[in-house]
């Protein structure tokens, strides 16, 4: 069966309450800091259009593509 997006949506919330709760179990440390990083980056994967944000900033495939792009905004119709 598959899951909705309201189901995808509810479970991604509840990992998120999961992650946080975990972090702040641990004591201070780096082991604590990756935890809330987790945990943040799920919080932040919530909001509409992250996903794609944050496709985009790891995506080294995808930095290339941009400055191929922002070569072609220097072409001009007059130039030949």
């Amino acid at each position: 069966m598959m899951a909705s997006k309201q189901e995808i949506s509810d479970s991604l919330h509840k990992l998120v309450g999961q992650a946080y709760s975990y972090a702040a179990s641990l004591d201070l440390g780096p082991e604590r800091i990756e935890a809330f990083e987790l945990s943040e980056a799920l919080r932040r994967l919530q909001r509409r259009g992250t996903a794609s944000v944050m496709l985009a900033a790891t995506n080294p495939l995808a930095a290339l593509c941009e400055q191929e792009n922002e070569d072609e905004d220097d072409w001009d119709e007059d130039d030949d």
